[in-house]
């Protein structure tokens, strides 16, 4: 037995036994530690949010705070999209607050009056009389299946990366089809889904080619690809 090479071990599972337990009571100490205790919050105030939820924070160890700490704040708050946060010992708190970036206007004409609202990249929807330069869309008639909004999302994500003046584009929904309008082109997209691969068909027309008249977009038959059949004078 080599006597040498035990308390060898002996001494390397004492150090590694050792570091975890100082380790362990200093984290214990920083936490319970009065100075590490929130006492400042920093974040840009003239977002238009309701911040009552993080005066909760106030006390709280600086060390425990994390994303289930904003629950609360994420409820009070559907606009936003995202929080982070960075710590500035020893009792700071950086907050980043991301407002979801506002994508479309919805006019639903299926109601009297027509319910006007903002759609957010977050799905979430705002009441609202004010367009703000956005893409508008019309629903004149149902119904709408599930997922519209979504669809409408990536038709609007895919649209921004040509350049594009969104505000110059009108959708009108008649319940089974989706036109989209711009200037004097009408496109034709059929059936609400799969509007990201179809705004890519829209945003290059849209932007690299003149037509006044119809395009209609179909798939191949086996439905991989999609092309422009065009009616322009």
């Amino acid at each position: 037995m080599n006597y040498g090479e035990i308390e060898k071990q002996t001494f390397r599972t004492f150090l590694v036994f050792t570091t975890f337990l100082v380790s362990l009571i200093l984290v214990f100490f920083n936490i319970a530690s009065k100075v590490y205790r929130v006492t400042n919050l920093i974040y840009d105030d003239n977002l238009n949010v309701n911040i009552s939820s993080l005066d909760k924070l106030s006390g709280t160890s600086i060390w425990l705070v994390d994303n289930t700490n904003f629950e609360g704040f994420y409820e009070d708050n559907p606009s936003v999209e995202r929080i982070s946060i960075k710590r500035e010992l020893p009792d700071t708190l950086l907050i980043q607050i991301d407002i979801s970036e506002k994508l479309a206007y919805i006019e639903d004409k299926r109601q009297s009056p027509p319910r006007t609202f903002v759609l957010y990249k977050n799905l979430y929807t705002h009441d609202s009389q004010i367009k703000e330069g956005l893409l508008t869309i019309k629903i004149n008639n149902g119904p709408v299946k599930e997922g519209f909004l979504e669809e409408v999302v990536s038709l609007v994500m895919t649209l921004k990366k040509y350049s594009l003046n969104l505000s110059n584009i009108e959708g009108i929904y008649d319940g089974e089809s989706l036109r989209i309008n711009h200037f004097d082109t009408s496109f034709y997209l059929g059936s609400p889904s799969d509007l990201g691969r179809k705004a890519s068909v829209l945003g290059y027309y849209i932007s690299e080619q003149s037509c006044v008249g119809e395009i209609r977009l179909v798939y191949s038959e086996d439905e991989k690809d999609i092309r422009a059949v065009t009616n322009c004078k």
